[in-house]
């Protein structure tokens, strides 16, 4: 039997909450071909349910079961695959591992990919094996689940949610739509939060619209502008809501209240302030304004 020689990098995601067999497996029979043994963890900058942990959390976990035996490399992702090769054999040549030199992975995700300078080889590993192995089976500890939980919302990054809002005008603009919320005695402009589904902002506020006001024909549907939402379900945390404001008339159609809507109004925008609103849209009032005036000055009208 030959003896190991150079080093073999396993080259791989590690987005379990333990090493398992699958992975001990694995790596054995690299230590058996290598005197050097690394593990390359990639990471991408955008935490996501494919990759809630971070690569100190990773490296950790190989601290844990395999100390200072196995060094750890991290490797970030790039868009391009190439670029992303190169950059890899460079962090790998920094290290000066014994050669010759040899890259592990899986074949779809790793070596099919790779366009270094090393031989890439494939590991024999059944990719059902190994996503069996990342469940977890069942809470074991109440303790260390909530600390998981909190520690992974302490350390993801501040989110920004976008929302859209639309105000809905009648042909001569003098009235806009208003809707209420159940356990609210202001008023709000339709909208909501955008779906990772839709297809742009504007499709967004269209779908709103119609989920709350019902089905109505619309002219002259134009984006106004956006702002920070001072929204109480975020208030004292580092996220927030950033809205966009679209504004169109009726032109055929009856609103009626639905979705979480309550009750639909119109409301004559000669006489209505913002004491009227609820305090997360007074901003779209005050952004929603300069374009109502000069609607009404284009129709030979007085805004006030």
């Amino acid at each position: 039997m030959a003896q190991p020689s150079g080093a073999g990098f396993f080259v791989g995601r590690f987005q379990v909450y333990e090493l398992n067999a699958v992975h001990e497996k694995l790596i054995e029979q690299i230590q058996k071909k290598h005197e050097r043994v690394y593990a390359v963890i990639c990471t991408n900058p955008a935490p996501s349910l494919s990759n809630p942990l971070d690569g100190e959390l990773r490296e950790a976990l190989f601290m844990e079961r395999y100390g200072d035996t196995i060094q750890t490399l991290e490797m970030p992702d790039l868009p391009d695959d190439r670029i992303w090769s190169q950059e890899l054999d460079r962090r790998i040549l920094e290290l000066r591992p014994p050669k010759p030199i040899v890259l592990y992975g899986t074949e779809d995700r790793f070596v099919s990919r790779y366009l270094g300078q090393f031989p890439a080889k494939p590991l024999e590993a059944v990719l059902e094996d190994v996503l069996a192995a990342m469940q977890p089976e069942g809470i074991t500890s109440l303790r260390d689940f909530c600390a998981g939980a909190i520690y992974g919302a302490v350390r993801r990054y501040p989110t920004v949610y976008p929302t859209v809002d639309i105000a809905l005008f009648s042909a001569d603009y003098r009235w806009v739509l208003l809707a209420r919320k159940a356990n609210e005695t202001g008023w709000r402009f339709p909208g909501g939060f955008v779906d990772p589904e839709d297809e742009s902002y504007e499709e967004a506020a269209l779908r709103e619209l119609e989920e709350e006001c019902g089905e109505v024909k619309i002219d002259n549907f134009i984006y106004l502008g956006s702002c920070r939402i001072d929204d109480w379900r975020y208030r004292n945390t580092p996220d927030a809501v950033m809205s966009h404001l679209y504004a169109c008339t009726l032109l055929s159609g009856e609103v009626e209240a639905n979705d979480d809507i309550i009750e639909v109004q119109w409301h004559d925008m000669t006489r209505l302030d913002t004491s009227q609103l609820v305090a997360e849209h007074i901003p779209l009032f005050h952004l929603l304004l300069p374009y109502w005036e000069e609607q009404v000055e284009a129709l030979g009208g007085s805004a006030r």
